[in-house]
């Protein structure tokens, strides 16, 4: 009797430190993706670069000790916690290695987009029927900066669909109506619009050295 309780004693302690150890791997993959969702945002949101570089680096730090944690796992042979360890920087590290950060952005600009939508169609309720079929409004949506490159953002309505045309396929007439307000064209910038909703668009130019 007294050696079976003192076989039960060790095999519930190892099944409470796997179950222990369980968690602690899930939760440091999930503390990976929630870090990455707002390292992405905040590189999204207007002035929130500084902080975005601040918990960049913070991150970094941590994810070098877990990938050091995650090969001494690997050398005592515990597989399961390497394998989280060492998985959860490659998450962190996902908008750079795969083209996953472009869609992350399309998300936030719909969220973005829905949360103020009324506001939007507030102003452009206002425009006759004529108006709206032949004016192209812009709402800024921010600018971020380094050094000599900028990034400008805006969301534009436009009935004709134009504005996600490639230049050459733009009408003169639609040409003389927005560049002498908005010159989306640049030998310094990268221009690119993407249809959110109906005639609503998010526009971006990206500018080098201009």
């Amino acid at each position: 009797m007294t050696s079976i309780e003192g076989n039960q004693v060790p095999r519930d302690a190892s099944i409470a430190e796997r179950r222990t150890d369980d968690r602690f791997l899930w939760g440091y993959l999930l503390f990976a993706l929630c870090c990455e969702i707002i390292l992405v945002t905040l590189t999204y949101v207007d002035s929130s670069l500084v902080l975005a570089l601040y918990l960049f680096v913070l991150v970094v730090l941590v994810m070098i000790v877990g990938s050091l944690m995650g090969m001494v796992a690997l050398f005592r042979q515990k597989f399961r916690r390497a394998a989280a360890l060492l998985l959860a920087p490659v998450i962190v590290a996902s908008p750079f290695l795969f083209p996953i950060i472009r869609l992350e952005y399309e998300a936030l600009d719909l969220i973005r987009f829905y949360l103020n939508k009324s506001q939007y169609d507030a102003v452009i309720e206002k425009l006759s029927p004529t108006e709206r079929a032949s004016k192209v409004v812009f709402f800024k949506w921010g600018v971020t900066g380094i050094l000599d490159a900028a990034s400008y953002y805006w969301l534009v309505y436009d009935e004709s669909g134009e504005i996600a045309l490639p230049d050459e396929a733009r009408s003169q007439g639609w040409k003389d109506r927005v560049y002498p307000e908005h010159r989306l064209v640049d030998e310094h910038c990268l221009t690119s619009a993407h249809r959110l909703s109906g005639h609503y668009y998010t526009v971006a130019m990206h500018c080098v050295g201009a």
